[in-house]
């Protein structure tokens, strides 16, 4: 085993994800985004509202790691996960006054907090690609289980917004996700992050080029619901494409991304998934590094 690994205190883990929710948070100017600049699309919210949301569910991410550190097999996690799960819900909506600030992270985070709590259990080096593979191993099977017969449904009957996505466009959006590997995180979102950090870039800017690389290649059904799936196939890309050649993440200029905002702005759009993907990033990022193993 890698002895980086295996001196790897085990708080380290939970602290890690409390500190990436906090870094997503401050990241700023994220278009159409809630950050300390502004609100973005969401009037019933401030980068406060997400702090308070933050804090509250805080104590239980370490109850997701200890699942995986357990040795609770990958195919028997996904029910015990889930149960902690609904319980940081209720304390986020406790703490939001019922605004939904971090559902959709709660998932995602908790997959990865249970794979990198295995990824030690099982003494296996702590990457990237090993964490995302176990976290993807407890959820194998969870879109046809749960989206498979919406076919089966009318379209009187009461969809959520993902089960009408995936119905109209076969949309899978955190699930498959989560059970595709992340590949939003390991192909595009972690990738730029390290790339554009090495050649110099303050950090903000870093993440701020990851979240665009995570946007313009993520499903994000928060788009798609509000946008509509033509908006979210054409124009949102073409949006995204010419941001990310304008942005010079060396120069810490931001305009290119305040104009993509006021363009959000016009039509409500709001890329929630992409910035949940962005704070997993940021989690792997920090528990990977050689400097946070030693």
């Amino acid at each position: 085993m890698n002895r980086q690994v295996k001196h790897l205190p085990p708080g380290i883990l939970w602290k890690a994800a409390s500190e990436a929710i906090a870094e997503e948070i401050a990241t700023a100017p994220k278009p159409g985004l809630v950050d300390p600049l502004g609100p973005g699309c969401h009037l019933d919210m401030t980068w406060q509202t997400f702090v308070k949301s933050a804090q509250a569910i805080e104590p239980l991410w370490e109850y997701q790691a200890l699942i995986g550190l357990s040795g609770n097999l990958p195919s028997e996690s996904l029910g015990r996960l889930r149960f902690i799960g609904i319980e940081m819900e209720k304390k986020m909506f406790a703490a939001t006054s019922g605004i939904n600030t971090h559902k959709g992270l709660i998932f995602l985070l908790s997959l990865l907090l249970y794979g990198a709590g295995y990824c030690i259990y099982r003494r296996k080096e702590l990457t990237p690609e090993n964490i995302a593979s176990y976290a993807s191993a407890t959820v194998e099977g969870l879109t046809a289980k749960e989206l498979g017969d919406l076919s089966e449904k009318i379209a009187s009957e009461n969809l959520s917004n993902g089960e009408r996505l995936f119905l109209m466009h076969g949309i899978t959006g955190a699930r498959g996700e989560a059970e595709k590997g992340f590949p939003s995180i390991l192909r595009h979102g972690l990738p730029q992050l390290r790339r554009i950090s090495s050649m110099g870039a303050s950090i903000n800017s870093s993440r701020i080029s990851a979240l665009l690389s995570i946007m313009y290649n993520c499903e994000d059904s928060n788009v798609i619901h509000r946008g509509g799936y033509d908006f979210w196939q054409n124009e949102y890309k073409q949006m995204l494409k010419e941001t990310i050649d304008k942005f010079d993440p060396l120069s810490e200029d931001y305009r290119p991304l305040e104009d993509l905002e006021k363009k959000f702005l016009r039509s409500r759009i709001s890329p929630g998934g992409a910035a949940d993907l962005l704070c997993c990033t940021i989690y792997l990022d920090t528990i990977t590094k050689p400097t946070c193993q030693q």
